[in-house]
This record gives C-alpha cells, sequence and structure tokens, in this order.
C-alpha cells in the first residue's frame, strides 16, 4: 500500500471524532452529499452508474465503522446507505462495484475483512442491501485488493494488489455464483513484469481481452500495460511506461477512446512532468502522452479518464495542483490540443481526488467523490456538464 494511501487512511480516522452536520441534498443544478459518519465516511472513489442508481462505497462509517455500499440518483438526490460492512463480509471496500446486467446485484471487493483478514470478494442485493461475502483472499489468491471485479458472462476477473507467489499481486478469477479463486497470474515484478496494480481490468470490445495497468516495475521502473485472455485465461505484459509517456498510474482503469485507442492517466512524469494523459494502441502496443499535466491545469492525476458521449472531450480529476493546491476537475479534448479546468478544489471544497469521475446515464452529469470537505469526512458532487465541454 503506498504512502499517500496510508496517509489518507490515517487522516480519515483521525476525522471520525469531528461532529458534522447532516448530509446536503441537491440543488435544482448541482448537488453535494457531505458524509456524517452515519451514512459513510471517507470516499475514494466515484459511484458506478447503472440505469436508475448510482452505486458506490465508503471506506469508513455506517453501523460498524467498516464502510458501506451507498446508492444515488444520478442528480444527486436520494442518497442512503444501501449496506454496511461488518468484518465477515468485508472491511473498507475497494472502488464502486460492478453491476450485473439485470440490476439486481453488485459485485466488489474489500481491503480487508473476511476469513485471513486479507479482503474479500463480496456481492449484494440491490432490493434489499445484504452483503454476502462470496470468496476471501488468504495471501497465496491474493491480498488487499484495491479494484473492483469485472463481470464477463458467468465469471469475474480482477486484481489483487498484494499477495500471490511473489508477494507482489495477482490477477484472479471466479464464477459469479461464488467458489474458488483461481489465480491466472502471480505477479513478478523486475523488468520483465509489473508489481502492485490498484486500477480495475477492462474488456476491450474490439478484441474481447481484458487490459490492465500496474504503477509498479516492468523495464524502467515505472509500470506498464498487460492483457488478459478471459478464455485462455493466459497473461502477457504488453508494453512499460516511459518518462516521456508518464507512468506509475495508481488506481485508475483503461478506457476505449473513439479512435479505439486505450487511454489512462499516468500519475507522475510526462512531457512537463507533472503527470500525463497517454494513448496506448493494442495494435502496435505502444504508448504515447497525448495530453501534459501542469501546476495550472491540475497535477499528479491519480486515476483515469472518462470520454463524454460525444467523443469530444475526456474528463480527469487531479490530484494536486490548481489555484488553491488542491486539485482541479477538467475538461479536456480528445485529440490532447485544448483542455478548460471545470472546477476548483480546495479544503473547503475537497482536495486531492482519487478516482475518475462517473457520467450520468443521459451524459448531462459527472458524479465523483472527494475526500475532506468543510465537514471533512467526504463529499460526493453530481455536477452538470457545461454544454460547450460535452
Amino acid at each position: 500500500m503506498t504512502t499517500k494511501r496510508m496517509t489518507l487512511i490515517t487522516a480519515a480516522l483521525a476525522m471520525m471524532a469531528i461532529a458534522v452536520a447532516p448530509a446536503v441534498q441537491a440543488s435544482s443544478s448541482d448537488a453535494a452529499v457531505r458524509l456524517n459518519g452515519s451514512n459513510g465516511s471517507f470516499l475514494p472513489y466515484s459511484p458506478n452508474c447503472g440505469s436508475d442508481w448510482c452505486y458506490g462505497t465508503s471506506w469508513f462509517g455506517g453501523s460498524l465503522n467498516m464502510g458501506t455500499i451507498y446508492r444515488v440518483k444520478p442528480d444527486g438526490t436520494s442518497f442512503s446507505v444501501l449496506g454496511n460492512f461488518e468484518g465477515a463480509n468485508g472491511l473498507q471496500p475497494s472502488q464502486a462495484p460492478a453491476i450485473s446486467p439485470d440490476g439486481t446485484t453488485l459485485y466488489g471487493t474489500t481491503s480487508q475483512g473476511g476469513d485471513s483478514g486479507s479482503g474479500v470478494i463480496y456481492q449484494a442485493d440491490t432490493a434489499t442491501g445484504v452483503i454476502t461475502a462470496l470468496a476471501s483472499f488468504t495471501g497465496p489468491n491474493g491480498s488487499t485488493p484495491q479494484a473492483p471485479p469485472i463481470i464477463v458472462g458467468d465469471s469475474l476477473f480482477g486484481v489483487a494488489g498484494q499477495g500471490g507467489k511473489n508477494s507482489r499481486g495477482v490477477v484472479w478469477t471466479m464464477p459469479r455464483a461464488g467458489g474458488t479463486i483461481t489465480v491466472i497470474h502471480s505477479f513478478t515484478g523486475g523488468t520483465k513484469d509489473v508489481a502492485t496494480p490498484f486500477g480495475a481490468l477492462m474488456i476491450n470490445p474490439s478484441d474481447g481481452m481484458l487490459y490492465g495497468m500496474a504503477f509498479a516495475q516492468a523495464a524502467n521502473g515505472l509500470g506498464g500495460i498487460f492483457r488478459v485472455d478471459p478464455v485462455a485465461k493466459s497473461y502477457k505484459l504488453l508494453a512499460s511506461f516511459t518518462k516521456e509517456t508518464g507512468g506509475v498510474p495508481q488506481t485508475g482503469a483503461l478506457v476505449v477512446g473513439p479512435d479505439k485507442a486505450l487511454y489512462g492517466n499516468g500519475w507522475a512524469l510526462g512531457p512537463d512532468g507533472a503527470g500525463s494523459v497517454f494513448r496506448f494502441s493494442p495494435k502496435t502496443n505502444t504508448i504515447k502522452a497525448a495530453f501534459s499535466y501542469t501546476p495550472t491545469t491540475g497535477t499528479q492525476p491519480y486515476s483515469g479518464v472518462v470520454f463524454s458521449p460525444s467523443g469530444t472531450w475526456m474528463y480527469s480529476l487531479t490530484w494536486k495542483g490548481g489555484q488553491y493546491g488542491g486539485g482541479t476537475l477538467i475538461a479536456i479534448k480528445a485529440d490532447g490540443s485544448a483542455s478548460k479546468v471545470l472546477k476548483q478544489f480546495s479544503a473547503k471544497t475537497g482536495l486531492n481526488n482519487t478516482a475518475a469521475p462517473t457520467i450520468s446515464p443521459d451524459g448531462t452529469r459527472l458524479l465523483f467523490a472527494q475526500n475532506g470537505g468543510k465537514y471533512p469526512l467526504g463529499i460526493l458532487y453530481s455536477m452538470v456538464i457545461p454544454a460547450s465541454v460535452r
């Protein structure tokens, strides 16, 4: 676990004792939900939206202060706790859960809890909120996952940042119905493999393959991009990040751009040394910098990017930089030729974002979570996207 993540967790624990005001609900345009402990605490990640509801997790808070699953309407209204983690069914949930195609079940992971204290794969009923552990991580089959699974047919696939044969993380799979966690690959690190993946896998509709990335090791010590065949259950490292492309990606997942290339954020380096949006070609297995962050635009993007429905713009949140030093929400032209800062963050509005924003189903809003805020247990935003950057 990185020093930055440990710092965030320590700060969040210290904030638990602070008395705060009730949650604030939506205005007619933008909405902000402020956590108060009982409805969750510490929001490291943005929610995942289905057709009617968006679902997310808080690391702490809830009935036993072990974390929650919440649901909220895309416009920021009707926020409520759906379920509580209790240790046996997980503790300190990872990123927002995956939603089953029929919308009835959520699938996610927790970084702790379960039979061995190393985290679980869970399912949650969207009607009842009941959270059930499907399987526990034990160390040899992975440990401390920071990323949710993805659904591929009747199976779940994911990564865990620690554990495995080499204690550097694994790629895993298991049936959606539950059962045994099968390790597809144990990361080895060094110059020929990556290590410590925090971001989720994604499926590329062009070839049906799963792609992921990790922030450590590989040829230049800056991490790299890998591919998993969900049918053959095979693994291959495809490319390594360089100083020029930007690297050390944190919790983000790759996304498909309008040109069918894969895009993501490098947390460090790049042309201006402050992080970059990179473009990866699955045809040539090459990485190039598509946009370079600066102190004005925001720096050190911790997660990934998301494209507008038109494909003309992509949206990103940064960890630092901007007018107040707390990061920014920025819209970037798909070709990297222009950018517009949409929101500046400070201690009062939340800062040091760790997740990519989520686009509402109708394509008009961005949902994202911020750490801290005026009542420093986290803020969930639902913001109308300006028409000029849709």
